[in-house]
């Protein structure tokens, strides 16, 4: 950078070195006079000055000559100096660095801004970034509550698939024994089908302390004197009949009618429903020759549109019983044994809500689920499914401490519950389509005597 004080000093130096030249030409100018005369010089001091500007004032124009040369050389000698020395030598060189040193440092300051810019966005970024991380762990962090509802509902869909195809299963069945199909216990009529059912009484369910002990001979085994009365297995007796012991109090029954095995849960339940649908079968027309239209009435022994009528009528009261029985069907299959996907899980929700479980037989958690330790492959039904989670889950303390938990996880539990009140409305929907069927078949039951009277009243007046 340029130094004033030197600036200044130069300057100073040039002014008192012009103003000495001045005088110096003066007093050279003046010497002739002064020797001219010496006389008038030495006299008053008035007199020493009119003699002076004499002088001056004759010798003016060789004066003002030597004045005007003096002084042109003089600005031009300041001039060569200003431009030379004071500028180029001084001046331009030190403006030079300074714009130099200006430019380096302004620079500098707008790498520092610069820098000081990006460490801003550097920062801000990494606040970003690590905002987003903290709500992506909050977010996406499941909790154990909601990992709760995913278990328990693995084998949710396996298991309502079973329960339907038990419940079809279950009808067919129902349907082939009123129409006497083949390979069934009432094939050739209600003979046979009384004495098949008799038997598995006599075996399964008959409690020889009933009637006042009057079953004795009813529950003998083989009808001859012997021990074997009764019931084989004590926990069997009356199941035929005991419909809250057989379908209403357990969770899970051991029904799965895609194998061939028999087991007493589907035995008792079809039992139960031989006894409540169709207590009495039809009686079989034979021969077939009844249905020919091309015989004679004389022929056959009977009228044709009797047998027809008497046929006709017993498939429609088969279809307005299988209208009731669905409805004990659908609730039997809900609580027949589905997969064994969530089994585990529903074991730890009743061991939190304290059910005990010894870890061998009697296993009270089992036994409510309505299974058993001997049978590892039996799963939990549909309805001990939804038992669990529509209700039993909400029992447990746990459940609503819980809640105090992320957002994200408070709303994927309400989405969650949601989806189990949609499941269970629509099991409501379900049932409601059912009573409605049932409805509907007591109506056209309670017209048929008003349709028949009518039709006799019509009758009579022709």
């Amino acid at each position: 950078m340029i130094d004033i004080k030197m600036l200044t000093a130069l300057n100073i130096k040039q002014k008192v070195k012009t103003l000495f030249w001045v005088v110096t030409l003066l007093f050279v100018l003046m010497v002739p006079t002064r020797q001219a005369s010496a006389s008038c010089c030495c006299g008053v001091y008035a007199q020493c000055v009119a003699c002076v500007t004499t002088s001056v004032t004759v010798n003016w124009p060789q004066t003002r000559t030597l004045i005007k040369e003096f002084v042109t050389y003089e600005f031009t000698a300041h001039r060569t100096w200003i431009v030379s020395i004071f500028w180029e030598d001084n001046l331009l060189p030190a403006m030079m660095l300074m714009a130099d040193q200006l430019s380096a440092v302004a620079m500098m300051q707008t790498e520092i801004i610069g820098t000081f810019f990006d460490a801003k966005h550097q920062m801000e970024t990494q606040r970003v970034l690590q905002t987003i991380r903290a709500r992506a762990h909050k977010d996406y962090h499941p909790s154990t509550g909601m990992c709760e509802f995913g278990t328990s509902v693995r084998s949710l869909a396996a298991s309502e698939r079973k329960a339907e195809l038990n419940a079809h299963v279950m009808s067919q069945r129902s349907q082939d024994r009123g129409l006497g199909n083949a390979n069934t216990s009432s094939a050739s009529g209600p003979d046979a089908d009384f004495k098949n059912r008799l038997q598995q009484f006599r075996t399964k369910f008959c409690d020889p302390s009933d009637n006042n002990a009057g079953l004795g001979l009813v529950c003998d085994h083989d009808q001859a004197p012997g021990d074997e009365f009764g019931a084989i297995d004590q926990h069997r007796v009356n199941k035929d009949i005991d419909y809250a012991r057989t379908v209403e109090y357990p969770w899970t029954l051991d029904i799965d009618f895609t194998d061939t095995t028999l087991t007493h849960n589907e035995e008792e339940v079809l039992a139960l429903a031989n006894n409540l649908y169709g207590d009495l079968v039809f009686q079989r027309i034979t021969p077939a020759t009844k249905f020919n239209p091309n015989l004679r009435q004389q022929e056959t022994g009977d009228s044709l549109g009797a047998t027809r009528d008497l046929y006709m009528n017993s498939r429609a009261l088969l279809a307005k019983r299988s209208v009731a029985e669905n409805t004990f069907n659908a609730i039997t299959s809900m609580k027949s044994a589905g997969t064994a996907g969530s089994r585990d899980f529903l074991e730890a929700i009743l061991t939190e809500l304290g059910v005990s479980d010894t870890n061998g037989p009697p296993n009270d958690v089992l036994h409510l689920l309505g299974m058993n330790d001997a049978n590892d492959e039996i799963g939990p039904s549909y309805h001990a499914q939804m038992e669990v989670l529509t209700k039993k889950i909400y029992q447990n303390p746990d459940f609503y401490t819980n809640l105090y938990d992320k957002p994200a996880n408070v709303e994927r539990k309400k989405v969650a519950l949601q989806a189990i009140g949609l499941m269970q409305k629509f099991d409501l929907f379900k049932s409601y389509l059912r009573t409605e069927a049932n409805m509907s078949v007591l109506l056209e039951l309670t017209l048929v005597d008003l349709q028949k009277k009518l039709e006799n009243e019509l009758s009579s007046q022709q």
